[in-house]
């Protein structure tokens, strides 16, 4: 399976399913010569695609595209579009359109995913959506004033949240809202942030396994123009879910007894996004991106210096890639 989501306000999450099966002899390994692009379009070039919508009792289903499908008015999904039966290729490339059709959930900016190995658990960032209204009466179309729903539950959705799930048979799967983004002082604080982890707009995410289970979920910010942003730059934050156990639907799994797990990890300089991540196969060493800083190096000539500090005289602003590593050479995050 493949998760996937479409990153625009009001628009969707995707999975699409392979029609082949995995064989372990095409996962990448020394020595192995394999051409990886014809992996790739074996595994990619058919199967079927799905959109979710997830229902307010905390269940959802993944909806097939496919020119058979049924819409909510009994039309096939071909028939809705305007297209040939068996015209699969028009539906894809209708795709938001064949979403629109079959009644799928429209989220806060879907950008990020990552599964846990272990458990099969998926994470979502919904970065933010400042177009979600209060109610249908403000709404206007799908792209600009779609309504609250319960898995996307604040209007004006400036800070974003994470949402979870777990696979379950016949295309059904249970969610919850993982952690809400906000700053401390806000009345939509669900989660019970503190000025230790407050964060928003969540972006990229990496569930990172170890060999203990206890693996780490780091996720990222790109926030800019609201209280959040006022208090710090954009970070890399990290949680342990397997300490925190189950939601419910619309409660934040992360919340006023437990948010203490949530920790802020590392702060970029002034104007960045935190963005991409990775790490040695041992875990020594974190590889994060500094993308678009406004001010970095303040001091061209400094090797050491605090990343907030403001730029002085014209140094022009560098992008860059950052390792980060334990003095005692340890795995970062143990």
């Amino acid at each position: 399976m493949f998760y996937t989501g479409h990153d625009s306000r009001n628009e969707y999450i995707y999975k699409f399913v392979s029609a082949a099966k995995w064989d372990p002899a095409d996962a990448p390994k020394p020595g192995n010569e394999a051409d990886r692009l014809s992996i790739g379009s074996h595994y990619l070039d058919r199967g079927t695609l799905y959109v979710a919508r997830f229902d307010e009792d905390g269940q959802g289903e993944w909806l097939a595209l496919t020119p058979d499908a049924r819409t909510s008015s009994a039309q096939t999904l071909a028939e809705a579009l305007g297209l040939e039966a068996s015209d699969a290729a028009g539906v894809i490339i209708h795709t938001c359109d064949a979403a629109d059709l079959m009644g799928a959930t429209p989220m806060d900016r879907p950008e990020w995913s990552s599964v846990d190995p272990v458990s099969g658990e998926v994470y979502f960032t919904l970065t933010n959506n400042s177009k979600r209204t209060a109610d249908d009466t403000e709404a206007t179309f799908t792209n600009d004033g779609t309504a609250i729903n319960t898995a996307n539950p604040r209007a004006n959705n400036e800070s974003g949240h994470i949402i979870r799930w777990r696979e379950q048979p016949d295309n059904r799967f249970a969610w919850e809202i993982f952690v809400f983004g906000s700053d401390t002082a806000s009345d939509s604080n669900r989660s019970g942030l503190t000025r230790d982890n407050q964060f928003a707009s969540p972006d990229g995410l990496w569930y990172d396994e170890r060999s203990d289970g206890q693996g780490i979920l780091w996720f990222q910010t790109d926030n800019s123009d609201n209280a959040v942003a006022e208090y710090t730059n954009d970070q890399l934050l990290a949680v342990v879910p397997g300490t925190l156990g189950v939601g419910s639907g619309p409660d934040s799994v992360i919340d006023a007894d437990n948010q203490s797990q949530l920790k802020r990890f590392a702060v970029g300089p002034n104007g960045c996004e935190v963005t991409g991540i990775c790490a040695t196969p041992d875990r020594t060493t974190l590889f994060i991106n500094m993308q678009h800083p406004g001010n970095w190096p303040a001091d061209g000539d400094a090797l050491i210096q605090d990343a907030t500090q403001a730029a002085g005289g014209k140094v022009r602003p560098r992008a860059a890639m950052v390792a980060i590593w334990k003095e005692d050479g340890g795995p970062v995050g143990v």
